[in-house]
């Protein structure tokens, strides 16, 4: 082999073994991009999965926030269209209770309570109280009841008082004392469950 043969033969191995190194350097590094560029990948579909998580959680924030505010305006609503029910209801409730009060059923509603009261009373002496708006027809439900009956200084708007003193039992059938009794128990309900 002569000395240009071992040159071309040295030559072409150097090549040879330059373009292996380079290959082989290219495939490391092409590797390597390939490796970064996969975790690249997978750190931002992580990113986005947790700023999309992030953003849906904000979101259900925001719509459970406007969605208690418009239920508390609801509510809000539902409870003055309530109590302006109730206002009315009971206005009209003392407005048949005075149309009642003419009535002759009234002397004879009297009469009735006046009666359960002389029985409970068991012969005790007891004092009857009407409202001074029933004035006019004392005298029916004294002659109607036998019994004598006072004005109250208090305003009763109708039905009875009736007084044991020696036992000191006050018993309440005064409107007043109903009405109160009925606006402190009075719940409006409806809507789609009470129908």
């Amino acid at each position: 082999m002569t000395t240009e043969e071992k040159l071309e033969n040295f030559y072409n191995h150097s090549i040879e073994s330059a373009k292996n190194e380079a290959e082989r350097i290219v495939t490391e590094y092409q590797a390597a991009l390939d490796q970064q560029f996969a975790e690249h990948q997978k750190r931002k579909k992580e990113q986005t999965e947790e700023e999309l998580a992030a953003e849906k959680e904000n979101l259900k924030r925001e719509n459970n926030k406007a969605l208690s505010a418009e239920q508390l305006q609801i509510k809000r609503s539902l409870s003055a269209k309530s109590l302006e029910i109730e206002k009315k209801i009971f206005a009209e409730v003392e407005e048949k209770l005075k149309a009642f009060q003419k009535t002759p059923e009234y002397v004879e509603y009297l009469r009735e309570k006046i009666q359960k009261d002389l029985e409970f009373a068991k012969g005790g002496q007891i004092l009857f109280y009407l409202d001074a708006s029933d004035e006019g027809i004392r005298e029916q439900v004294e002659q109607a009841a036998g019994v004598k009956i006072q004005i109250s200084r208090e305003k009763i708007i109708g039905g009875l008082l009736a007084a044991i003193e020696e036992k000191n039992i006050l018993i309440d059938d005064s409107f007043r004392s109903m009405l109160a009794e009925e606006r402190e128990s009075f719940r409006l309900e409806g809507g789609h469950v009470h129908e």
